[in-house]
């Protein structure tokens, strides 16, 4: 290892949206300057920075992340040059040196996953890691990687259920968890098996569900549920959809990231959805009435609209369709049962039944895998079902 070049680099994303590395920029008073880079001998303000040491191993260049904070990353490359020298220095002497594992607060190995994560695109579960590390932390005593035991994982899932978690939802937040663990460096032995929980399958919104919900919308949510409904678009997709992503000619809208609002397409891959005649004139017509917005569904500061899901659910409370049993009925008035998701449900499910090969669905629908799309082929209404039971020559 070369310890005398070990650089305190920022990672951050230019103009264009793309990753780049650069040296870390310094005050007039030698600290390093958060949120700055020296690029071309210029000191020059960046956004969506981290930290990484570069330093050399058997020639090739390696980068380690020191997390966000400009103190920290810069104590970071001063302890890891001094360790550098010492075991340099010591070969020299032909004396070895045996590294100690180091024991990492459960702050700071949470800041680099977090870190990691945001480096590597996954905005969402960046987000979500967050949520779940922080209600892990409010569980646990222990505050360094090496103390969480088997336990404290038992009394995460605990306080979930005590939370009124679902038990998907315990599952799903134990994978996020074990995920940042495993980064941490806690030995597998001390994770409990995956929560079990019973799969469902997809529910979807009735054509009378949708005709009523459809009927009392105003304009902005009734182009809102037709996108959703005709489109099968994610709630974030929902949200970044502009009118430029709409190819007139071809009757089909593009699905595709937005470097200005932070947005990827979770899949990481571009797709083109063939649009409905009446949902293209839907478009068309709002665009007329709104000149000004850029987002199809942007608020009238122009920026993505984070309160869909709460506008659908009055628009069903409106349209009398609350179940009136569910606990968000109950508490809230807001049922549990309407939400964006379940229109791209709808949309997967119906596109099924109408014929549409399973290729061409996972296509529009933005499914990485196929086995993900055939999920919707089980469900069948009954009456369906049972004329085509009744038909079959036994």
């Amino acid at each position: 290892m070369d310890f005398k070049s070990v650089s305190l680099m920022v990672r951050y994303k230019d103009e264009g949206g793309r990753w780049k590395r650069s040296l870390a920029a310094r005050g007039a008073n030698g600290r390093v300057k958060p949120g700055h880079a020296l690029v071309d001998d210029k000191v020059v303000p960046v956004k969506r920075w981290t930290y990484d040491l570069r330093y050399t191993v058997n020639r090739k260049t390696v980068y380690k992340p020191v997390g966000r904070n400009a103190a920290t990353a810069d104590a970071a490359r001063s302890q890891f040059q001094l360790k550098s020298a010492v075991k340099a220095h010591a070969r020299e002497a032909g004396v070895e040196v045996v590294d100690v594992a180091e024991s990492r607060t459960l702050e700071d190995s949470a800041a680099l996953y977090i870190d990691d994560k945001i480096k590597s695109g996954f905005n969402e579960a960046a987000a979500q890691a967050r949520l779940v590390i922080e209600e892990f932390m409010r569980v646990v005593k222990s505050t360094r990687v090496d103390q969480i035991t088997k336990d404290d994982v038992f009394a995460y899932h605990q306080s979930l259920r005590k939370n009124r978690c679902q038990d998907r939802t315990v599952s799903n937040k134990h994978a996020r968890l074990v995920s940042w663990l495993r980064f941490a460096g806690v030995n597998p032995k001390h994770f409990p098996p995956k929560p079990r929980f019973e799969e469902s399958l997809p529910d979807v919104y009735s054509p009378e569900q949708t005709r009523a919900l459809l009927a009392v919308a105003n304009p902005y949510m009734h182009m809102c549920i037709l996108l959703g409904l005709k489109c099968g678009l994610r709630d974030q997709e929902l949200r970044h959809i502009e009118y430029r992503d709409v190819n007139w000619q071809h009757k089909t809208l593009r699905v595709r990231g937005k470097p200005q609002w932070n947005f990827t397409v979770k899949t990481w891959e571009q797709r083109d959805i063939p649009l409905p005649k009446d949902v293209l004139m839907a478009i068309k017509k709002w665009q007329q009435k709104n000149p000004d917005q850029t987002l199809i569904l942007g608020t009238r500061n122009l920026n993505p609209n984070t309160k869909l899901l709460l506008a659908l659910k009055h628009v069903a409370k409106h349209a009398r369709l609350n179940c009136g049993r569910c606990e968000s009925c109950l508490e809230r008035d807001e049922c549990k049962e309407f939400t964006l998701h379940r229109l791209r449900r709808t949309y997967i499910t119906t596109m099924l039944r109408g014929g549409i090969d399973l290729r061409s669905v996972q296509a529009y629908a933005g499914h990485r895998l196929l086995e993900t799309t055939m999920r919707y082929l089980a469900p069948e209404s009954a009456p369906e079902a049972q004329y085509k039971v009744n038909a079959i020559h036994w």
